[in-house]
């Protein structure tokens, strides 16, 4: 590949009300921000409040700089440098005024003299009312630019739609917090010609407006289907991935039982800030596309747990049915979360040979542990069933064991067995794997299903998942058998019975 350059990167803020005269004295003073190879100029006179660099493995760098004038609002713009040279640019406009605010931005290299435009959006049918998170209207990325001078490669990128948001607080009196965003509009923003690509953020008053952008130095798919394939799930399977990323990491459609309520809710879903499709897929097939999603999502992921203070991650907003069932409010350890988020983590770490990444799963087996010896738990009359969620602050100590959660924990603890050779998490395996065959056939359902959850008082309720749990089962009798166990009556009839029930 030629040398990977652009020019410049101008920023034009355009504050309502300026007059003419005003714009042309203030673009006199620009700041500008180097970008590696490429500048950042903010054709604004804006005084920089911060500049906060941070790095919490050797994926990435953080560089987050800060600008504010006066009551009027503020700027934020977070470099995010892979360490294969790769971009995230997330910008954030927040406008603090009663007056709309804009900002126009542009991307171009003079050398460029030809262009191709991959359009992301698909005709398919519209999305169907989801009983739980009811509409999510966020959609893929606008599409992929490549650049080419003489034929050329100079460089690709990869522009989100524009999102207009303000944030919800519900404030306890202990002290902690629930946080959502209410979404007031996704736009498309991007524009683009053969001398590069521009957009307009453009913030209503009280709220903010975001877009993020991914410069890549190399072509980011190996081979067209990956992209078509790529671009289709993005609009099928759409619970299942991100389109929002912003300077504090990924918003995601969040379920209607939030407080405080709102039916355009998103946040930080610890579910989905995992990319598990685009991770399995650089797995799969290598894309540096996949590659870049991997490394966003681990430093989202780590950026997170260190604003919390904590070794695991805590949920941040509040579920109206715990509160209702259990008192418990934000923040509090979701169980199933934090298995997947510790394994995927450990997969990555193991892979690359990045031991602060590998640390997550015993890590995180040692919280669960220690939430087991203090009774965190669903007794039975052999071994104990894990409770799907914790918080320091629950009114209510008994909460329930769904047997999905259950099998997950059983799994992580089988991983953190076999990466670290420590008995302790093989016997806690065993644990729950004697706590769900205790309860025998009591698991069936009258109509052959599964009950979803068992109670602290061993009563049953809750209607399955329809295929999770039955692969939760399956890959649990394979991962304990390939230690040298025994195949388990109870489990195997289970399985022949959920099998049947969703055919």
């Amino acid at each position: 590949m030629k040398g990977w350059m652009l020019a410049a990167f101008a920023v034009i803020l355009l504050l309502a009300g300026c007059s003419e005269e005003d714009n042309s004295s203030q673009a006199a003073a620009t700041v500008t921000v180097p970008l590696g190879e490429l500048n950042l100029i903010l054709a604004q006179h804006l005084p920089l409040q911060n500049k906060k660099e941070s790095s919490l493995s050797s994926f990435y760098k953080d560089v987050l700089y800060t600008y504010n004038w006066g009551d009027r609002g503020q700027l934020r713009v977070k470099v995010r440098t892979l360490n294969n040279g790769d971009r995230f640019v997330m910008m954030q406009l927040r406008n603090m005024s009663n007056a709309p605010l804009s900002l126009e931005s542009k991307v171009k290299d003079p050398r460029a003299d030809d262009y191709y435009f991959i359009n992301w959006h698909r005709e398919i049918k519209a999305r169907k009312h989801d009983p739980v998170i009811g509409n999510d209207v966020t959609t893929p990325p606008s599409g992929l630019l490549r650049y080419s001078v003489d034929g050329d490669f100079l460089y690709e990128a990869v522009v989100s739609k524009q999102y207009h948001s303000r944030t919800k607080t519900q404030l306890y009196d202990n002290g902690e917090q629930s946080v959502v965003r209410e979404l007031t509009a996704e736009k498309e923003a991007l524009q683009h010609d053969a001398s590069g690509f521009s957009f307009s953020l453009e913030a209503p008053p009280k709220q903010m407006a975001e877009q993020w952008f991914l410069l890549a130095k190399e072509p980011l798919f190996k081979a067209g289907d990956h992209l078509s394939s790529w671009i289709d799930f993005q609009h099928v399977h759409y619970k299942e991935v991100n389109n929002w990323f912003t300077v504090n990491g990924a918003m995601k459609k969040l379920p209607w039982s939030i407080e405080p309520f709102t039916k355009k809710g998103y946040g930080r879903h610890l579910g989905t800030l995992i990319e598990k499709e685009a991770i399995d897929r650089y797995f799969k097939f290598g894309d540096r596309y996949f590659y870049d999603l991997m490394v966003q999502s681990t430093a989202n992921l780590l950026e997170y747990r260190q604003e919390q203070k904590s070794s695991v991650w805590k949920t941040e907003y509040t579920s109206t049915w715990l509160k209702q069932k259990y008192d418990i409010t934000s923040s509090y350890v979701d169980t199933r979360h934090n298995e997947l988020i510790s394994l995927y983590l450990y997969r990555i770490g193991k892979e690359f040979d990045e031991k602060e990444l590998m640390k997550a799963l015993p890590t995180y087996a040692d919280y669960l542990l220690n939430l087991i010896a203090i009774k965190n738990i669903v007794p039975t009359t052999e071994g104990y069933l894990p409770a799907d969620y914790y918080s320091p602050h629950q009114g209510k100590q008994f909460i329930h064991t769904s047997l999905n959660h259950a099998l997950g924990e059983a799994n992580m603890f089988i991983d953190a067995y076999k990466a670290t050779g420590n008995k302790k998490y093989l016997l806690a395996a065993r644990e729950i794997r004697l706590g769900i065959e205790s309860l025998g056939t009591k698991w069936i359902r009258p109509n052959g299903d599964l009950w979803y959850q068992v109670n602290r008082d061993l009563t049953f309720d809750g209607n399955d998942y329809e295929q999770l749990t039955l692969d939760d089962l399956e890959r649990h009798e394979k991962r304990w058998q390939a230690l040298g166990g025994n195949k388990s009556p109870v489990l195997q009839k289970l399985i022949k019975s959920k099998r049947k029930a969703i055919r």
